[in-house]
């Protein structure tokens, strides 16, 4: 796979790096663009990021640009402009959503050009750590100075009036479940999502030098997820768990069992001490798992959204329904994977599953692995409506366009 790489330099890897956090910092889904900044100027400064990182890219490698723009790459961001923008068309819903959505796969398809989702993951992956790190030392020991009026912090209003102090790259909620990391995102429910799939590639995408350093990204976005308190999310860490440590085969190994085994004890006498303290975390521990039982609103809307979701989808299965019809039928229809089908069309929702099909797929790994690890994941992007946020694109249409240009070249050839 041809690339067109900047200089392999310490200036060009910290200038990427920045690029990659600010478009996350950026998304959708955070606090700095739903509260601080506000939607329309994070879109549109997200917008410009992306142009300059373009315009560079492009005039670094102005030699190379006629072999850019023939590249077969170019029929990936052909195919995916018809897929979205059919719909729209066919069903004459003039929404601006359906370009932010094709904005995020043009960005995975761009980046493609300059450097593999591997490596893209690596960048990701620090960047998680450091700012999982911050949150956590922001909710539990941050918070501890304003609270009890030693400093003064800025602080905010979200759209649910819940107040939260700003520590620039941590928003922590004052009164209201603070005991929950939301870090930089409107919600832990968000976070969870970013947190899963990091775990993900750090287990299955990434290669590190030393192996100390994959057990540190570990451990760090583990204790992470865990201080979102996300019931969704704390399942799918022990799923994932259990996945990795039976498909790598480390319940072959009596020391794996054995650390395996005090992780355990550990987590039961972690969660010991909360409830014997009976304290914040111990009411968000409680919340956490009552809400598999208890029929809160939330939880019977996003049922609802589900059923409500299929329904739509089977009365108009080719273009999907208004996408105003789809985001607005309940309160929270936060299916994204439904979402898309119900308001994009066949197309697009199988477009977006062969995505993280692609990303996820071994042939060498066993079939019940390979499933088990697609349905951890599809619950990470199913409890929230995340279908326009770049980071759900990235990495899987990344994969999708790597593992289907040399399927081009092939049917070239024949």
């Amino acid at each position: 796979m041809q690339y067109y790489r900047f200089p392999n330099n310490k200036i060009t890897k910290a200038a990427f790096g920045v690029f990659l956090f600010l478009l996350l910092l950026l998304s959708r889904d955070t606090l700095i663009t739903t509260c601080l900044l506000g939607l329309h100027l994070s879109q549109f400064t997200m917008f410009g990021l992306i142009c300059v990182a373009g315009l560079v890219f492009l005039l670094s490698n102005l030699p190379q640009a006629t072999d850019m723009f023939t590249d077969r790459r170019i029929l990936f961001v052909i195919l995916f402009t018809i897929v979205f923008l059919a719909p729209m068309a066919a069903k004459q819903d003039w929404q601006m959503m359906y370009f932010s959505v094709l904005l995020c796969l043009y960005v995975a398809v761009f980046l493609t050009y300059y450097i593999s989702y591997k490596e893209v993951a690596k960048f990701y992956l620090v960047i998680l750590c450091a700012l999982g790190v911050y949150s956590v030392l922001a909710t539990y020991l941050f918070r501890v100075f304003p609270d009890s009026g030693m400093i003064s912090v800025p602080t905010f209003k979200n759209a649910a009036e819940r107040e939260f102090y700003n520590f620039a790259l941590s928003f922590v909620s004052i009164i209201e479940v603070k005991g929950r990391n939301f870090g930089i995102f409107r919600e832990p429910g968000v976070y969870q999502f970013f947190l899963i799939v990091g775990l993900y590639l750090n287990n299955y995408s990434v290669t590190w030098k030393k192996a100390w350093q994959l057990w540190l990204v570990n451990i760090l976005l583990a204790v992470t997820m865990l201080s979102t308190f996300a019931t969704g999310g704390v399942i799918e860490l022990g799923l994932l768990a259990v996945v990795i440590f039976f498909e790598k085969g480390w319940h072959k190994d009596s020391r794996a069992r054995l650390i395996a085994g005090a992780l355990v004890a550990v987590v039961l006498i972690v969660i010991g001490v909360i409830l014997v303290q009976d304290g914040t975390l111990a009411y968000e521990l409680i919340g956490m798992v009552q809400k598999l039982f208890n029929n809160s609103d939330s939880s019977l809307s996003r049922v609802d959204a589900i059923f409500k979701d299929i329904e739509i989808y089977l009365q108009t299965p080719i273009w999907g329904e208004k996408l105003a019809t789809v985001l607005h039928m309940v309160e929270h229809n936060t299916t994204s994977t439904l979402i898309l089908f119900a308001g994009f069309g066949t197309l697009v929702g199988l477009l977006n599953a062969a995505a993280w099909v692609a990303l996820v797929w071994e042939k060498e790994r066993k079939l019940w692995a390979n499933l088990a690890l697609l349905v951890i994941l599809f619950m990470s992007f199913n409890t929230q409506n995340l279908i326009a946020d770049v980071f759900f694109w990235l990495f899987p249409v990344m994969a999708l366009v790597e593992r289907g240009l040399p399927l081009l070249k092939e049917g070239v050839k024949k």
